[in-house]
């Protein structure tokens, strides 16, 4: 494969001569079955930091060692700080007593003035259903997990090479259909690594741990090679209607799994969003592989993990994601390496349609009462008219009985209240603002200042960047995604518009895309002469290519396509030449469009 005109050579099945030195820092786990006292006593030493061994192996942990990118770029110094993901299958439900538990920690080691000027608390909701805890420092990483499990969760398998945090629709819990929640714990559960050693480094009373299942699956002794993500779509059924549910943006995952009837299964591989650059790599969504019954189900994901566990590239990180494997050996190949093991199955549906990314917002017409609360770009924190964090403590204290549910694009569903009306004029206490269309439908990941990954800006970018865009365009409904970097937590190229930071200030555009999450957007480029456009756009002239982009489709957009979610689909009717052309001619974009980068793409 040749990508940006620069080979794509994974080294499958990759001998240990050739291992990164990742690969090797995991070997000590033995399969994350120990872990050398030398590395638990890491966590408890006076230094701020972590030997590469032991950050390593804390990723499985579910801790990443950052630092204050403010501080840095201010005056050079790394003020160490860590990220702690709460692992929360399917996204809930978390219980008054659990939320209020993650609430008084969050208060206790979480304080930055990051988010609003002043020093504050805060919770981070994730697109994979998780909650992060920002800003913490070593002294209390230990105490921060030990508390975290008296409310039930772990943190173990947050990060790392390891099967993630399952996602699922959470509204399925409701669907008399069939409830991809259950599903998500039960896959969760079946991928969890082992907890013995995870106890003893934060010292968990083993007592009050409850397991989910007996069988486990047999990791590797140096554990997955990359990250692993799976996703559970949703079906649900209203006014005798089936609905399909991908508020999960199913394909995006290494596995994605799509109910065909609530007992037959299309499994989809080699979805992923992450790309590096510089290097070359790729977005993509995951491609159908096969239909599978609901005895053949887990038999199917455990041989799809095992496959990439032993062929997965161990020497280049880059390309080490399942998606490598699919686009190099083939749908073809997949197939039989679950022919060899006994897994039968059928043809898949190149058709099925795996419905339209929901949002889960306002009153929920499921037959049920419950509630979507939109929080910006996940953060639960108290500002300004909007006191997120205050309202959902107060919230947990008055309705004892409420359960709350993560969405996988960073809201809240609230549920098991018995009046929803009532349930609102609680909140109208709290949230003094109507945010508009455009900003409830758009998203961001975390970037600065906590994000050592990040290039940019991009949780503190959205919210300005609707401000200038709103007063006229804040009835849009379509979505704007905005990534710090290129591993694109935020899933940017499957919006209508999306913005991946490049640089410092600087952003890519992404265009493909649609509200409905339908499609994998890309670059920029010319299809003629293969140069790639809007690649480095300074933070303060976004809004006019977005605007510019608006102004397009508002004057251009045949009538069948004058409706919320038309923009992603003209857009791509349109075609990338003509999109050139227009933003060329356009006075707020015309200086923009003088620079671009030529690139190759072959497949």
């Amino acid at each position: 494969m040749i990508l940006k005109g620069k080979p794509v050579t994974p080294s499958f099945r990759t001998s240990p001569e050739e291992w990164s030195r990742e690969e090797w820092a995991k070997l000590r786990t033995k399969g994350f079955t120990s872990v050398p006292e030398e590395i638990k006593e890491e966590f408890r030493n006076d230094k701020e930091d972590l030997s590469f061994e032991a950050e390593t192996i804390a990723k499985s942990c579910g801790i990443y060692l950052e630092f204050n990118r403010d501080r840095f770029r201010r005056d050079g110094v790394k003020e160490f700080i860590y990220m702690i993901r709460i692992v929360v299958p399917g996204g809930g439900p978390i219980t008054a007593r659990q939320w209020k538990i993650l609430d008084e920690i969050s208060d206790q080691y979480t304080i930055s003035d990051a988010y609003t000027g002043e020093p504050k608390p805060s919770l981070r909701l994730t697109t994979r259903q998780d909650v992060q805890l920002h800003h913490v420092r070593k002294r209390d990483l230990l105490d921060a997990i030990r508390e975290i499990a008296k409310s039930g969760f772990f943190t173990l398998n947050g990060c790392g090479d390891n099967v993630r945090n399952v996602v699922a629709c959470p509204l399925s819990s409701f669907s008399k259909i069939f409830n991809a929640n259950s599903l998500a714990k039960s896959i969760a559960s079946y991928f969890r690594l082992p907890t013995g050693p995870y106890l003893e480094i934060f010292e968990i009373d083993p007592a009050g741990i409850t397991e989910r299942g007996t069988e486990r699956f047999n990791y590797s002794e140096n554990l997955l090679n990359r990250k692993f993500k799976i996703a559970v779509s949703g079906l649900h059924e209203l006014n005798g209607k089936i609905l399909r549910d991908n508020c999960v943006e199913v394909r995006t995952n290494d596995i994605g799994i799509v109910p065909v009837d609530g007992r037959k299964f299309q499994i989809y591989v080699g979805g992923g969003q992450g790309e590096k650059q510089g290097i070359s790599t790729f977005s993509c969504l995951g491609r159908p592989l096969g239909i599978f019954s609901e005895e053949e189900l887990m038999r199917a994901l455990h041989a799809l993990v095992e496959v990439q566990q032993e062929w997965g590239d161990r020497k280049n990180r880059q390309w080490a994601r399942m998606k490598y494997l699919v686009h190099s050996l083939g749908i073809g190949w997949f197939q039989e390496q679950l022919k060899v093991r006994g897994i039968s199955f059928e043809p898949p549906d190149e058709e099925l349609d795996v419905g339209p990314r929901m949002l889960h917002l306002g009153r929920i017409e499921m037959g049920i009462e419950g509630y979507g609360l939109f929080i910006e770009n996940g953060r639960v924190i108290d500002r300004e008219g909007m006191m997120y964090k205050t309202m959902l403590r107060d919230l947990a204290d008055s309705y004892p009985g409420v359960k709350f549910f993560i969405t996988p694009n960073q809201h809240l569903l609230i549920t098991d209240v018995d009046d929803v009306k009532e349930l609102e004029r609680f909140m109208r206490n709290y949230l003094k603002r109507t945010p508009s269309k455009l900003r409830t439908m758009s998203i961001a990941c975390v970037g600065f200042p906590t994000c050592k990954l990040s290039f940019t800006e991009s949780e503190r970018f959205l919210p300005n960047l609707m401000s200038k865009l709103e007063q006229e365009w804040g009835d849009m409904e379509e979505t704007i995604g905005v990534s710090g970097c290129l591993a694109q937590c935020s899933r940017p190229g499957t919006k209508t518009i999306g913005w991946i930071g490049t640089g410092y200030n600087l952003y890519m555009l992404k265009i493909g895309g649609d509200a409905e999450g339908r499609n994998q957007g890309g670059p920029l480029v010319d299809p003629e002469t293969g140069e790639t456009y809007l690649t480095h756009v300074p933070g303060e002239r976004v809004a006019d290519v977005t605007q510019a982009l608006f102004q397009l489709y508002r004057d251009l957009a045949p009538p069948e396509l004058r409706r919320p979610g038309g923009m992603g689909p003209f857009l791509r009717s349109l075609g990338n030449k003509r999109i050139i052309e227009y933003l060329k001619a356009d006075p707020r974009t015309r200086d923009l469009m003088r620079s671009t980068i030529k690139a190759e793409v072959k497949t």
